[in-house]
C-alpha cells in the first residue's frame, strides 16, 4: 500500500476534554492553542492552563455519563476488535497501543478517509466491549488526533513511542513492520 503513514490517537469517553490542563487542540484548527510546555521547542508560546479553566469546566458540566477507562481485559478486546475490523478494511495497520484512556494506531490509509476509519474501528471496539457486556453508552470521544509519520525515521520513532506505551501498562500489538 502506498501512501503516507498516521499516528492516529483517540480517547476514551469524558477523558480528554477540551481545555485539559494537560493541553488539548481544537477541531479544525478553529483555535490556535499552543502546546503544553513538555512539547513545545526552544522558546515557543506555551499553553496556559489557566485561561481555559472555564472551557474544560463547562466540558464536564455537559458530560452526559462518566469517564469511561478501559480495565487490562478491555484493552486487549478492543485490540482484537480492531485486528478483525481492520483485516477488511484497506487498511495497513503496523502498531496498536490500548491503555485506559487512550489508543494510538500507527496505520496507512490508503483511499480511506481516516476520521471514517477510525470511526468504523471505533464502531467495532464499541460493539465487541457492549456484547461482552463491559461498557454501556458511549466508550470513545467524537474525535481523533492524526499526525502524517512521512518518513521512515519518522515512522520509526512513532513505532518506539506506540510500544513505549506497554511499560505504562498498555496492551500493544504489533502487526509485521515493513521496515524491520
Amino acid at each position: 500500500m502506498t501512501g503516507k503513514w498516521w499516528l492516529v490517537t483517540w480517547s476514551t469517553y469524558g477523558t480528554w476534554l477540551p481545555g485539559d490542563p494537560r493541553g488539548f487542540q481544537t477541531w479544525r484548527k478553529r483555535e490556535y492553542v499552543p502546546p503544553p510546555e513538555r512539547y513545545a521547542k526552544h522558546n515557543e508560546k506555551t499553553y496556559e492552563a489557566r485561561r481555559y479553566e472555564d472551557l474544560h469546566y463547562s466540558a464536564e458540566q455537559m458530560m452526559a455519563a462518566e469517564p469511561v477507562y478501559l480495565e487490562e481485559n478491555e484493552q486487549q478486546i478492543v485490540v482484537a476488535a480492531v485486528y478483525d475490523e481492520s483485516s477488511s478494511m484497506e487498511l495497513q495497520p503496523s502498531v496498536i497501543a490500548v491503555m485506559s484512556d487512550h489508543t494510538h494506531l500507527l496505520a496507512k490509509f490508503g483511499s480511506l478517509e481516516i476520521r471514517k476509519a477510525v470511526g468504523r474501528l471505533k464502531a467495532a471496539a464499541t460493539r465487541q466491549l457492549h456484547s461482552l457486556g463491559m461498557t454501556s453508552g458511549r466508550a470513545w470521544s467524537r474525535c481523533c488526533h492524526m499526525k502524517s509519520k512521512p518518513t521512515e525515521r519518522e515512522y520509526l520513532n512513532a513505532v518506539a513511542y506506540v510500544k513505549k506505551h506497554e511499560e505504562q501498562g498498555a496492551t500493544v500489538f504489533d502487526w509485521k513492520s515493513p521496515f524491520e
